[in-house]
């Protein structure tokens, strides 16, 4: 009996289609080639930024709330939907 154990993360699975598919999808990164270390960094840095500027941003000028609609009752909703289905205008 072969062991349905992906050998890269130790997940186990009840077929090996779905064993191949999770290798093909979940570890596709281990093939693609890795990003330069001084370039991920710089982005991320620069992601904390954007981030930090957003927050200032969102504590200096608070956006008021938008306005409610009101809801009619139910009792106002079943009375418009009667009226319309009798034909009379509500």
């Amino acid at each position: 009996m072969s062991s349905l154990t992906c050998p890269l993360c130790g997940l186990r699975y009840p077929a090996r289609s779905l064993l191949d598919l999770h290798i093909r999808e979940d570890h596709a990164q281990r093939d693609a080639k890795p990003a330069a270390p001084a370039a991920e960094a710089q982005d991320q840095a620069q992601d904390q930024a954007q981030a930090q500027d957003q927050a200032q941003a969102q504590a200096q000028d608070p956006a008021p709330p938008p306005p409610r609609a009101e809801r009619a009752s139910w009792a106002e909703t079943a009375r418009r939907a009667l009226s319309r289905m009798l034909g009379r205008a509500a």
